[in-house]
């Protein structure tokens, strides 16, 4: 193991992590509540790159790649999942100063829900399985491949969690200039927006 080759995926897994996709938009969003909520999301986030990371290691990864009717079952699913969840982030938002005039709004969210739903966030674009599968062969030695996997998957789960763990205080301190206002729910809607169009993506290939 070189440093080169530690500071190249470095490098490119720390871009990937900080441009805006579902994960941040879906982090952000969770920081509307609490702080706490965004750390149990990204808990969420990590939990299922463990999963794509031991679908390239034991090799289930590739069957699931070359599977295509599989592979696309799982593609849908997952794209119907994000535009469900985005939807009820636009429909809901953050709540409202007004409890009574939403019963359903999510003023107060459980952390438990908040990883859950990470980890389904992460899962619902199986994408990023490709995305592994092409990634780590190029940084990975043949003779030491389950080790190499392991520690360039530590590294991409420790850059995972401090983007998202970044983006959630950020995202804490907006909300808590806000508040509770038209602006704060206005932008939460926002990120359900952008996960939707994510969702499309997925779909559409």
């Amino acid at each position: 193991m070189t440093l080169e080759s530690t500071l190249q995926f470095l490098a490119i897994t720390l871009f990937l992590e900080v441009t805006p996709g579902p994960g941040v938009m879906f982090i952000l969003y969770q920081s509307a509540f609490s702080f706490r909520n965004a750390v149990a999301g990204t808990l969420g986030l990590l939990t299922s790159n463990v999963i794509w990371i031991s679908l390239v290691a034991t090799g289930l990864g590739l069957v699931l790649t070359q599977n295509p009717s599989v592979f696309d079952a799982l593609r849908y699913a997952g794209a119907v999942y994000l535009v469900y969840l985005g939807y009820k982030i636009i429909h809901y938002g953050i709540g409202k100063p007004k409890a009574n005039d939403n019963i359903h709004a999510e003023q107060h969210k459980s952390t438990w829900s908040s990883y859950r739903q990470g980890m389904l966030t992460s899962l619902s674009n199986p994408k990023a399985l490709l995305f592994f599968m092409a990634l780590f062969p190029q940084f990975t030695r043949p003779e030491y491949f389950i080790e190499d996997i392991i520690y360039f998957g530590l590294l991409k789960m420790t850059c995972l969690a401090v983007v998202m763990i970044s983006y959630g205080v950020m995202g804490r301190r907006m909300f808590n200039y806000m508040g509770e206002s038209t602006w704060a729910n206005t932008i939460s809607r926002v990120f359900g927006g952008g996960i939707i169009i994510a969702a499309i993506a997925i779909a559409r290939g």
